[in-house]
């Protein structure tokens, strides 16, 4: 009877604490000043900004779970995610709106927090406290969020799921300090069914030209008009295609022809286009030393970034984003370093990287055996895929927070070495799949017969503790491979060959 009666009160106590729980993290205070109308923008505008921002405001970043950060976006006032659809609406003039959930989310960072997770885990939907009628009257709709859990927040769900998006194009925004928009892509897309999802930015630390230039590429705006010159100016310009194709060369080759950028951001010229014969327009930035006059050959270093850094992020953004182009002319000042941006990765993409690698070879006085690799994220799939067609282009790999889809038979047959480094715990990709690339290598080379000192020499596999990050006060270990760069283990090993 006793032992009946204790049970009882664990389950009693049980159910009390689930009920707290339950009251504490769902049932907060409503809110009740939320609003079904729209702030109308230019008249007959066929555009809508609507975003997500978590009512009331927390101390410090806690981009993570919450919406209401500092606002690290200039020009405009609000949260982050608010100044951020601001700008938007300034430059398109849409209208705009404000996502609401029923209730308010609880003060403390912990409780935000918990509530978020749990909604981002079981892929719950918050109830809305209002929302518009109807957005038949749109034809582009901009979306805006902070991440919450590396994800767009639930909340952002609860609303396009109201509506039938059919024909409709969606723009994705998102804020956040560390964490990319990468991520809440599916997300957004399976939650817009029939909608064209464009690809998302994130807007961080920006201005409004920095939002104009975004918008400009993804042809939400129209192209800054020029100036129009005199008309016998215009005669004096007057090139024919062959003229105009031979003034953008300045380096002949078989391979294709380079417009070579005129931006500059911390000795790199930005935004060159190789217009390869065979793999179409690649856009790079490339650091060339002062001392480099072609009478000596030098060392070169492709550095591939992650999503964040590709091209239509924006100008450069890789530059801005990573270190890894900067850190590297720690190891040989004498090196030239190229800073690709594509468009995405996978084996286009790669392609088009063996292309740029085959130009600087062929028109650039380069040491063939110093040809150094690495590949951040996505640049990671990327430059294991370029490794695994050619790997006799390349000197050494380092493949940063990724995972390998590469072929490893040609790499093992060349001995290429490679340097695999993670987080045990990535968000994003976990470390199982650097592992598996490890070991099948591992065994390819024992198979060929290779001492394990041998292995060892050529073949790394670093995976790094939470507490690697936590004590350089990161706490995302996929963001974390920022750090990396600085990490003077890491890059010596690249260079050191």
């Amino acid at each position: 009877m006793k032992k009946r009666r204790k049970g009882l009160w664990v389950a009693a106590a049980l159910v009390v604490l689930f009920g707290v729980g339950f009251w504490y993290l769902f049932l907060g205070s409503r809110i009740t000043d939320a609003s079904d109308e729209v702030t109308p923008g230019e008249a007959d505008t066929r555009s809508l900004v609507v975003y997500f921002s978590r009512a009331g405001e927390l101390e410090g970043t806690v981009d993570a779970v919450s919406s209401a950060t500092q606002n690290s976006n200039q020009d405009m006032d609000g949260s982050d995610t608010e100044a951020a659809a601001k700008m938007i609406q300034e430059l398109t003039g849409a209208d705009i709106y404000q996502i609401h959930t029923a209730r308010y989310y609880r003060n403390a960072f912990l409780g935000t927090a918990a509530t978020a997770w749990i909604e981002e885990t079981f892929n719950l939907r918050p109830a809305l406290a209002a929302w518009p009628e109807s957005l038949d009257d749109y034809d582009v709709i901009y979306v805006g969020y902070p991440i919450w859990w590396f994800n767009a927040p639930m909340t952002v769900g609860s609303f396009l799921e109201t509506y039938d998006l059919t024909g409709k194009i969606i723009v994705p925004f998102c804020t956040s300090s560390d964490n990319g928009i990468d991520v809440s892509m599916d997300y957004i897309r399976e939650v817009s069914e029939g909608a064209t999802v464009l690809d998302g930015y994130r807007i961080h630390n920006a201005t409004i030209e920095d939002v104009s230039a975004w918008l400009t590429r993804i042809g939400m705006l129209g192209q800054a008009e020029t100036t129009e010159e005199p008309e016998d100016k215009q005669v004096e310009n007057e090139q024919t295609e062959d003229e105009q194709s031979a003034d953008e060369q300045p380096e002949e080759s078989s391979l294709g022809y380079v417009t070579e950028g005129t931006g500059e951001y911390r000795g790199f010229v930005t935004d060159n286009v190789f217009h390869s014969v065979t793999e179409g327009d690649i856009h790079y930035n490339v650091y060339i030393p002062e001392s480099y006059d072609g009478s000596e050959p030098y060392a070169i270093y492709f550095t591939l970034p992650g999503y964040e850094g590709l091209y239509f992020q924006g100008i450069a953004t890789n530059l801005q984003y990573e270190e890894y182009g900067f850190e590297a002319q720690k190891y040989i000042p004498e090196m030239i370093i190229v800073a690709p941006q594509l468009y995405d990765w996978g084996e286009t993409s790669a392609a088009q990287t063996i292309a740029l690698v085959e130009y600087f070879l062929e028109t650039y006085d380069i040491d063939p055996s110093r040809v150094y690799a690495s590949g951040l994220s996505g640049g990671g799939e990327t430059m294991s895929l370029a490794a695994g067609m050619r790997p006799d282009l390349f000197t050494a790999y380092l493949q940063i927070s990724s995972q390998w889809d590469g072929e490893y038979e040609t790499v093992a047959e060349a001995r290429l070495p490679v340097y695999l480094v993670i987080g045990r715990d990535d968000e994003y990709y976990g470390s199982a799949s650097s592992q598996e690339a490890y070991d099948t290598l591992h065994q390819l080379y024992e198979e060929q017969g290779m001492t394990e000192e041998e292995i060892d020499q050529i073949l790394v596999l670093d995976i790094k503790e939470h507490d690697y990050f936590t004590d350089q006060d990161v706490s995302n270990e996929h963001a974390g491979a920022l750090l990396f760069a600085y990490d003077e283990e890491i890059m010596d090993w690249l260079f050191s060959w």
